[in-house]
């Protein structure tokens, strides 16, 4: 591997540790921060979120499983 396929791999690698916040994974589904913040701590369909102090944090892939397990509810 080289430094350029190393630099890409480790970026990539930072990319899918990005936790979003509410706010962004409200805009990515189009609901409100308020929907999200309710699905992640009492409401089902349950998403997934890590919780650090009071604040609330998403995984990337988390939110696609979201989207892909309620896509095949509704199906």
């Amino acid at each position: 591997m080289n430094f350029s396929q190393e630099s890409n791999a480790t970026a990539a690698t930072h990319y899918e540790q990005h936790l979003l916040g509410p706010s962004e994974v409200a805009k990515w589904l189009g609901v409100s921060a308020g929907w999200v913040r309710d699905h992640a701590t009492r409401k089902d369909p349950r998403i997934k979120a890590i919780k650090i102090g009071k604040l609330l944090r998403f995984r990337p892939k988390d939110v696609e499983d979201f989207l892909r397990e309620s896509t095949e509810n509704a199906a």
